[in-house]
């Protein structure tokens, strides 16, 4: 069984570790928070005109330019995501996976942001492993992120201890070692499902990720004057 495992977040939108001997990779997403910084940055003025505007032509305009910027985040978000599955299926197709284990992130509505639709990338990436017969498994994080996979310990309630994330990327190994957090979840996902893997120990598995940047274009989009 060749293995990888996907642990999604923001900051780094994956972290991808494998049980095939090679880096995890972090692929970062600071193309998601530029598409929300923008966002919130061009509607910002067009919101506060919103709530004083009182003629109807008016408040017709700052609506559409607002629901147009929306629209077109939304579709610079879709061509992101288009991008990552992409790269991730290159990667499993390049290392014979056949399994591909992802954690089901839990989703944040933040006011005044557009909602990152993180439920299509999953359906994208899920269409595109039946595609190339890739087993895709959607795992439950619980307790990943708060227990130490470098310790050997199992993802469940008794050892968890989320105070040991420090610095809010760096994981502190009980021996007082520091790794990547979300390398840390990633490899507890796949803990989670496949303990077995782990029966000798943890061996091989790396700790030092190689960061992938995925970059997408972005064309100011015209507003109603």
């Amino acid at each position: 069984m060749r293995i990888i495992s996907i642990d999604i977040g923001m900051n780094n939108f994956a972290a991808i570790t494998n049980n095939i001997g090679k880096e995890p990779n972090l692929i970062r997403g600071k193309t998601l928070k530029a598409e929300n910084q923008w966002y919130n940055k061009i509607t910002q003025p067009l919101r506060q005109q919103l709530k004083q505007a009182y003629d109807i032509e008016q408040r017709e305009k700052l609506s559409y330019n607002i629901n147009k910027l929306a629209k077109q985040t939304i579709e610079h978000i879709f061509e992101y995501f288009w991008s990552v599955s992409e790269w991730i299926i290159t990667y499993c197709i390049e290392n014979r996976i056949d399994t591909l284990l992802i954690g089901q992130y839990k989703m944040l509505v933040r006011k005044d942001y557009v909602t990152i639709p993180y439920g299509y990338f999953y359906s994208l990436l899920e269409t595109k492993c039946a595609y190339h017969n890739i087993k895709f498994v959607r795992v439950n994080e619980r307790y990943t992120s708060g227990t130490s996979f470098f310790d050997g310990e199992p993802p469940t309630k008794e050892f968890y201890n989320k105070e040991r994330r420090i610095y809010k990327h760096l994981w502190k190994c009980n021996n007082g070692e520091c790794v990547n957090a979300d390398v840390n979840d990633s490899y507890q996902i796949m803990r989670k499902v496949y303990p077995q893997l782990f029966d000798n120990g943890v061996e091989g598995y790396l700790k030092d990720p190689k960061v992938i940047d995925i970059k997408i274009g972005r064309d100011k989009g015209d507003v109603k004057k």
